[in-house]
């Protein structure tokens, strides 16, 4: 049976093992030794990262209960190899799991919050709880943990068979134990089954950061960083506040009044930029049914318009809602041209198909049905052109209808 040496003490960072089986997987090579320092991918927690001789490890998995080292090169059965881990990458994890054990109880003995998932990932932690907090709750549930960070207390491992779980006060246990089951504690504070690596006491963990909060399953999910990571995640949100901060000509602390006169200021320019528009709109399609082309006592607008693409189909059915008028409304835009096709009810055409060369297929994407249809094209790419030849196909579209309605 291969010897786990990161049980019982995480701070180990190099030995020498026996290889004792070596399969190729992947086109790369599992490695199975008598005895391992390396951590595999389990409970939340990533694998290792290392060498074993001059081969990199870079990844650590377990399966039916043996450990295998994925390598680049090949080793042989009973081969004696050097066997480094990446500390710097060990110590995070274990600070990152130790804080989520605190963290964890913290939230529990406060509120009742029970942890329901945990996941570490290169750049970020998640802890799901299993009822919603405040954000208050939070801070509370923060400031205590980091106050069992700042006292160092020492961090226990004990081994108890699974038998006698029942007899010992357990935050949160794994379900189908059996065998010897390994519990980390802290005297007067949390405790729990666990195979991960941790820290000796509390105080190497450093601080503990909640970075995000979303709302999960009934409960809450948070995003949290410990130790190194929270300094890295000061820095990049103090950044942050500096460049918004120069941004506004203020300092740090008034970008929060500065934002909000800002958006203000955004409300109130929406506001009158849209009971512009609303007036331009009327403005404009009074201007157009002047200009408008008569058809049989029917009009007649194809114009390139110079106005924002948002507000044809307000301009179209502006046009439209006087009566007896097809509109054909085109403004420019980064990929061409945005149209909208509108004729007035009662007229008896059907707007779906859209203009002609428009259409799907031929640089055009859009659609509608009935009165309207709208959307955008790449096919046209001589507007002033493209709108006299649309022009002339609906000129004809509304003869016909004329020949139509008189006929016998």
């Amino acid at each position: 049976m291969m010897e786990r040496l990161y049980l019982n003490d995480s701070y180990l960072n190099a030995v020498q093992a026996v290889v004792v089986a070596c399969e190729e997987n992947g086109g790369h090579y599992a490695v199975e030794l008598d005895r391992t320092i390396f951590y595999p991918t389990g409970g939340g927690q990533p694998h290792d990262t290392g060498t074993l001789g001059e081969s990199a490890v870079t990844n650590v998995f377990e399966r039916n209960e043996h450990i295998f080292h994925v390598v680049s090169i090949p080793f042989k059965p009973g081969e004696v190899v050097e066997c480094r881990i990446d500390w710097a990458r060990r110590f995070d994890h274990m600070q990152q799991h130790s804080g989520e054990h605190i963290f964890s109880f913290a939230a529990k003995d406060l509120f009742g919050a029970v942890n329901v998932g945990f996941h570490m990932a290169n750049k970020h932690c998640t802890l799901d709880l299993d009822i919603p907090l405040t954000r208050e709750q939070i801070e509370k549930a923060e400031v205590r943990a980091n106050s069992l960070v700042c006292e160092n207390r020492p961090v226990y491992l004990k081994y108890v068979d699974a038998c006698e779980l029942q007899s010992h006060a357990l935050r949160k246990q794994a379900a189908g134990l059996e065998g010897t089951v390994r519990i980390v504690y802290m005297p007067d504070g949390d405790s729990c089954t666990c195979c991960g690596t941790h820290v000796a006491h509390t105080g190497e963990i450093g601080m503990i950061m909640v970075t995000a909060v979303e709302s999960h399953k009934g409960g809450v999910r948070l995003s949290f960083a410990c130790g190194l990571r929270v300094l890295a995640h000061t820095q990049k949100t103090r950044g942050i506040l500096d460049d918004v901060a120069r941004a506004y000509s203020c300092k740090a602390e008034d970008v929060p009044n500065s934002v909000q006169s800002l958006q203000s200021e955004l409300s109130r320019v929406k506001r009158e930029n849209k009971t512009l528009q609303t007036q331009l709109v009327k403005s404009l399609s009074r201007e157009l049914a002047e200009e408008a082309m008569s058809i049989n006592g029917r009009r007649l607008t194809a114009r390139l318009v110079d106005l924002p693409a948002s507000q044809l189909r307000a301009l179209a059915l502006a046009l439209c809602a006087a009566g007896n008028t097809l509109a054909l409304l085109l403004a420019r835009s980064e990929e061409g041209a945005q149209y909208v096709l509108c004729c007035s009810d009662g007229l008896g055409l059907d707007m779906g198909g859209g203009p002609p060369g428009c259409q799907q297929g031929r640089g055009g994407r859009g659609g509608g049905r009935g009165s309207l249809a709208q959307g955008s094209t790449t096919y046209v790419t001589d507007l002033a052109g493209g709108i006299e030849q649309l022009s002339s196909y609906m000129e004809q579209r509304l003869k016909a209808l004329g020949r139509l309605l008189v006929r016998p």
